[in-house]
This record gives C-alpha cells, sequence and structure tokens, in this order.
C-alpha cells in the first residue's frame, strides 16, 4: 500500500517537472501579442484540468487526500471559467491563480519532505524543505504583487507573464528535486520482492 502511494508520487512528480517546466518556457518566450491567447488557452487547460480531476475522484477511493483535490479541483475549474468569461483583468486572476497553486504545491512539497524524506533519513530532506518554502514566498510574492502593483507598470501584461514564467519554472525545479529525494531507493531488486 505504502509502496503504491510512492509510486503514486513518482509518476505525479516526473509529469508536474516536464509539464511546468515547458509551461514556464512558453510563458517567458511568449510574445507580447501572443499573451491574450495564450491566456484563454490557459482557462480551457484549467477547466479541462478540472473535468479529468472530478472524474479521477468519482472513479476512485474516497479518502481526505481526494477530497482535497477534489476541492483544488474545483476552485481551478471555476478560475478557469471565469479566465474565459471576464476577459478584462484576466492576468490578473491567473496570477492569482498560479500564486495560490504555488502556494499549495509548496505546502505539499514541504508536507512530503517531512513525512517522507525525514523519516527515511535522506541526506537532503531539509533542502527540500527551504524549497518548498521558497515556493510557498513565490506564490505570496505573486498574490501580494498583484494587490500592490495593480496599476503601475510592473503590472504590465509582459511582466506579469515573465513574473510566472519564473514561478512556474522554479516549481518544475522543486518538482525535480522532490522526486530525487523522497522516492526510495529499492536496493536488492528481487530478494525484497521474495521477502
Amino acid at each position: 500500500m505504502l509502496f503504491d502511494a510512492v509510486i503514486k508520487i513518482r509518476r505525479s512528480s516526473i509529469l508536474a517537472a516536464i509539464l511546468l517546466a515547458c509551461l514556464g518556457v512558453v510563458l517567458l518566450m511568449c510574445p507580447e501579442q501572443y499573451i491574450e491567447t495564450l491566456v484563454m488557452f490557459a482557462g480551457y487547460v484549467m477547466i479541462i484540468f478540472s473535468l479529468e480531476q472530478t472524474l479521477e475522484f468519482l472513479n476512485n477511493k474516497r479518502t481526505i487526500m481526494s477530497y482535497i483535490s477534489f476541492t483544488l479541483a474545483l476552485v481551478v475549474g471555476l478560475v478557469g471559467l471565469a479566465v474565459l468569461v471576464f476577459n478584462q483583468d484576466v492576468l490578473y486572476t491567473l496570477c492569482w491563480a498560479f500564486g495560490v497553486l504555488l502556494i499549495v504545491d509548496g505546502g505539499n512539497t514541504c508536507y512530503y519532505a517531512l513525512t517522507f524524506a525525514k523519516r527515511a533519513s535522506r541526506p537532503g530532506w531539509s533542502i527540500l524543505v527551504i524549497l518548498s518554502t521558497i515556493l510557498i514566498l513565490f506564490g505570496l510574492l505573486l498574490i501580494v504583487g498583484i494587490i500592490y502593483f495593480n496599476h503601475s507598470v510592473l503590472a504590465s501584461p509582459l511582466f506579469l507573464m515573465k513574473i510566472i514564467g519564473c514561478s512556474v519554472f522554479f516549481c518544475a525545479i522543486v518538482s525535480a528535486v522532490r522526486l530525487l529525494w523522497i522516492l526510495p531507493v529499492k536496493e536488492g531488486g528481487a530478494a525484497d520482492e521474495e521477502a
């Protein structure tokens, strides 16, 4: 049962790291004339993600983590719907949504570091806690920065896309580090399976 959970974490970390790195690169390289199209695409992706997570919730066993994931999926779906319905200030909504998601991912990474990596006596679990704390601070910076710099030069769409891109790319790095330090090293191969 525990190894099934670890395998799920491994798959989730690999997929999250790859997708977030790609998204970060796209956001950093996006020219200003394509920002509106990219934002609308993000709205559709959020809705599709929410529907997929809802279907996964309906088809799997109900645990506390599945209820939390389902609730977050509903929030992401509502943000995606808001992105598609409200065309003005959509980038601010996306910054807020990415900020919340970075905070949740940072908290999740910190939890896994303290639960799995520390108990397994991994040498770098404290680095993972520090990286997850920085991830939470990036999320807070996005949320507070949007509120504070709402009508300044720093709130231009291109600058906001660069900030989101850097934050998401850093989130991909933290996901890759989480993959390295959380997963148990299986020694002995077939000898462990027989025991």
